[in-house]
């Protein structure tokens, strides 16, 4: 007899398999008022003159987020404060997460870590880093004989 496979419905009884496992736990209800760690979303793009990364940081107080860069690895490391810990009565759940968070990123050889500049505006983290001279687009001009 044969049997038709479906890789989707192998997915479908992994995925819910994995909703059982134990170590799996919620962001936060009645039995878990612990800090969880999370991971901000990140993008990554580029122009001719910069590589930019941007991370949604809303609600985060920008002291307590730290930079760094070391052989040609971006680290970007913080911390959002959870601004009602003292009562949690009222809450019928909460999605927001709370906690540490750090995120690294290897930056390639074209640009100019030196250089990197950040700033915050309307809750994202922008961390420009210029490329370098030679990695730069050169227009080279044809001559008509």
């Amino acid at each position: 007899m044969l049997v038709k496979w479906d890789p989707f419905k192998e997915i479908e009884r992994t995925l819910g398999w994995l909703e059982t496992m134990p170590f799996r736990r919620p962001i936060w209800d009645d039995r878990n008022d612990q800090v969880v760690n999370w991971t901000p979303a990140v993008n990554v793009y580029e122009d001719k003159e910069n590589l930019y990364l941007e991370a949604q940081l809303p609600g985060i107080d920008m002291k307590d987020v730290n930079i760094s860069v070391t052989d040609h690895t971006l680290q970007v490391r913080g911390e959002r404060k959870a601004e009602h810990a003292e009562s949690e009565d009222g809450y019928h759940f909460r999605e927001a997460r709370y906690g540490t968070f750090a995120r690294r990123f290897s930056l390639p050889s074209y640009v100019n870590p030196d250089e990197a500049k950040a700033g915050y505006d309307r809750g994202v983290l922008t961390i420009t880093v210029p490329k370098q001279e030679k990695a730069k687009p050169r227009v080279i001009p044809i001559e008509a004989k």
